[in-house]
């Protein structure tokens, strides 16, 4: 939430700085260190790891079976994070990570022989060492030339990047370090990551009279204990798998984690902290409230825009996302410094639009979500981490808007943000005040039929057979249409007839090109209303082979790559589509005189999964026509659901792979 105000919770213990973004930001913002903080700096005595250290001398670990056929393992990993004063009195949060891993094999080491340390704004490294011990026992430090600066190519990030030579297969990489950094109210611990882990540790460990609460994903709450004036929760765990990729799930959203959230002051009694009901007002004051100077500036704005009274709003959108650049990072959230600037932060592009619309009288309602496919929003736990994204809800046409993307328009938003949970946030009158109500909601997804990837094709076979000319239409709606049609436009002329023929390509992928053309490719387009269609004719040898007297037409190809489904590993999570969507595709060809097909049954094909009274929630099923010497196939497939149960996975699949099976039809053309 950019322009965060500075928020202070009463108490001797915490005096906590200005708090700028929205939880990614919170947790996140990465500035370029000074080498000179790199050298070892005073730790609060108080502090519970003020000593740690390293084994100073110690032997390879003996690996099992299992964790010697890995990449890499990591032997240990520490976390401690810890909430304490710091010379000034101010609350500080000091970290200490301590990692071991065991590289096995090339990969291995080509994914550790560098080691990336971000630190926040307002923070530094206190102590960074770094080691290698050999297979043989051989210890290395690592020196502090290898350790180097590193910039984003913006400029407004940096990190601490030190390279680790020397090391082969079955040595062990060691690093340690320590940061201090500002206090948080918000933490996010990933548990899990691309290599397993032999023995985890991680803590969270604050001043008695400050009581943070620990969810863990999955499993709950986690209790927490108090020792000498101190609130510690831990978590050890043994044997963590790594993330193994899989078809259909959105494996960075399912992996296991901790999100830590500030939930009492002692000095507040048992009132709650950062509840949702507080993130609703904050957000009220943040978008809906203007002074006189912004108010006059959105009126001036309201006037070059020179609207429609009937249905502005999608008129003032296409006027915003064309001459505004809406979600930068970093952008100006003050509506009179927006203007100025012509570009705004997310949050500044919610504040934008919240203003015109109350200035145009739309009546709306601010909900902020997170993305489902890294971090799914969950009302249980009522950490603002999952405040990351703003979108506008219109309750008279319920529809919605995104503020910050430009490459949307009315009334679709990115589809990681629907089948989602949601902060809505409704503005409400008390008497002479105007405040704000929050309610958890659902953001609804779009319906299989609203985004479409629809095939009309038309195969006319050469006189001596020896080619084929195609005809082809293709139609991308609604979400299928969003990776092409809002960029289209800005394509170089010089580039764009490439980038249409790739579309088209993979169907045919040998077709030479006769001519080619494109409806609704200019931006700003609704794509629910106005789908991206392009047609192209294109001549093709590979379509047909000859074998023999017999010829051989590849006519599932023509589907172009189809996902497949044939893991042998047992299911991890449940299957997560990006978007409901439905694939309707007609083929046409017409046979040559004398010719017949043998085996037109093979188009045939009915396979579905999750049954209900409105029909199946997946389907593939084809079918032919034959009139004389034409044939007409007809293939429908759709998904109907974004989440599906790995218990039922093997029905899922079989929808999949029924059209990756399709995509190997070969007919065989015989004479009669």
């Amino acid at each position: 939430m950019a322009g965060l105000q500075s928020l202070r919770i009463s108490s001797s213990y915490l005096s906590v700085k200005t708090i700028t973004t929205p939880a990614s930001r919170l947790l996140a913002l990465l500035l370029v260190l000074l080498p000179a903080l790199l050298r070892a700096q005073a730790l609060p005595a108080t502090l519970t790891h003020a000593r740690y250290d390293w084994q100073a001398r110690r032997k390879p670990a003996t690996l099992t079976a299992t964790e010697a056929q890995q990449p890499a393992v990591m032997l240990r990993d520490f976390r401690s994070e810890e909430l304490a004063l710091d010379g000034r009195q101010e609350m500080r949060l000091y970290s200490v990570d301590h990692r071991i891993v065991r590289v096995n094999s090339s990969d291995g080491i080509e994914r550790f022989n560098k080691i990336y340390l971000p630190v926040q704004e307002n923070g530094r490294i206190v102590q960074l060492k770094a080691r290698t011990i050999s297979p043989r026992g051989v210890i290395v430090d690592v020196a502090e030339s290898n350790m180097k600066e590193l910039k984003d190519e913006d400029g407004g990030r940096g990190y601490k990047v030190f390279a680790v030579e020397g090391v082969e297969k079955g040595s062990e990489i060691e690093y340690l370090f320590t940061r201090e950094r500002p206090a948080q109210y918000f933490g996010r611990i990933n548990l899990q990551s691309e290599v397993p882990v032999r023995e985890m540790r991680i803590e969270l460990i604050t001043p008695e009279n400050l009581t943070y609460e620990m969810y863990r994903y999955p499993g709950g709450l986690l209790p927490d204990t108090v020792q000498d004036g101190k609130r510690i929760i831990g978590l050890s765990l043994r044997d963590v798998p790594a993330l193994r990729e899989e078809g259909f799930a959105n494996v960075a959203a399912r992996r296991q984690r901790l999100e830590y959230k500030l939930a009492y002051n002692a000095s507040q009694g048992r009132q709650r902290a950062f509840t949702w009901a507080d993130a609703s007002r904050y957000l009220y004051e943040q978008i809906y409230q203007w002074n006189k100077d912004e108010l006059k500036a959105v009126d001036k704005l309201l006037k070059q825009a020179k609207l429609p009274a009937n249905q502005p709003l999608p008129a003032l959108e296409n006027y915003l996302k064309a001459n505004f650049q809406l979600g930068t990072e970093g952008g100006p959230d003050k509506l009179t410094d927006v203007l100025v600037a012509r570009a705004a932060s997310e949050m500044g592009s919610a504040r934008l639009f919240a203003a015109l619309m109350s200035r145009l009288n739309i009546a709306n309602e601010l909900v902020m979500t997170s993305d489902r496919t890294d971090t799914p929003f969950d009302e249980a736990f009522d950490t603002w981490n999952y405040i990351d994204h703003p979108v506008f809800f219109l309750p008279a046409t319920r529809q919605w808007l995104a503020p910050g993307r430009a490459d949307y328009r009315l009334p679709l938003i990115p589809a990681e943000w629907t089948a989602n949970k949601g902060l809505f946030v409704r503005r409400v009158q008390l008497g002479a005040t105007e405040t704000a109500v929050g309610t958890i909601g659902d953001i609804p997804t779009t319906t299989a039929d609203q985004s479409p990837n629809d095939l009309t094709i038309d195969v006319q076979f050469a006189p001596n057979l020896d080619k084929s000319t195609v005809t082809i239409r293709q139609t991308l709606g609604g979400y299928s249409a969003q990776p092409i049609q809002p960029f289209l436009a800005f394509v170089p002329d010089d580039k764009r007839q490439e980038v249409l023929e790739s579309i088209v390509k993979s169907n045919v992928p040998d077709g030479v090109f006769q001519k080619i053309s494109v409806t609704n490719g200019e931006s700003g387009l609704n794509p629910l209303e106005k789908p991206f269609i392009v047609d192209a004719t294109l001549e093709s040898v590979a379509l047909l082979d000859r074998a023999g007297p017999k010829y051989l037409f590849k006519i599932g190809t023509l589907l172009g790559p189809q996902s497949e489904l044939y893991q042998s590993e047992e299911r991890q999570y449940d299957v997560e589509n990006e978007f409901n969507r439905r694939y309707n595709r007609t083929i046409t060809f017409t046979l040559p005189a004398g010719y017949q097909v043998r085996n037109l049954a093979d188009l045939n094909m009915d396979v579905q999964a999750g049954p209900t009274a409105a029909g199946p929630e997946f389907l593939f099923k084809s079918g032919y026509v034959q009139q004389g010497q034409q044939v007409t196939v007809t293939i429908g497939e759709y998904y109907r659901q974004i989440y599906w149960p790995k218990a039922d996975f093997q029905a899922f699949r079989e929808v999949v792979n029924a059209a990756a099976n399709f995509n190997k039809v070969v007919l065989v053309l015989e004479k009669k």
